[in-house]
């Protein structure tokens, strides 16, 4: 679990310093979940589901300053969409 929240700070971070694009970032982001989904135990799931959902906030703020616009309509929901809960 450490490994994988490095791995996303490190996307996280090129991202934000626009070294990354969106579809980059989401890329990189799947990629390191992928890395570690074999090796994840039952205990890791919330742990997990806290460092996607913060992960998942910080870029669409990313996004919403990169486009000078605000943040988009319903981006609050995402995670319910998905079926995570709050």
């Amino acid at each position: 679990m450490e490994v994988y929240k490095r791995e996303t700070q490190e996307v996280i971070k090129r991202f934000l310093a626009r070294r990354l694009g969106f579809p980059e970032c989401i890329a990189a982001l799947d990629a390191a979940l992928a890395g570690l989904v074999p090796r994840l135990t039952g205990e890791e799931l919330p742990e997990l589901r806290a460092v996607i959902l913060g992960n998942n906030e910080i870029v669409v703020k990313g996004m919403a300053r990169a486009t000078g616009r605000g943040l988009p309509v319903g981006h609050h929901e995402f995670p319910f969409r998905l079926g995570l809960g709050a």
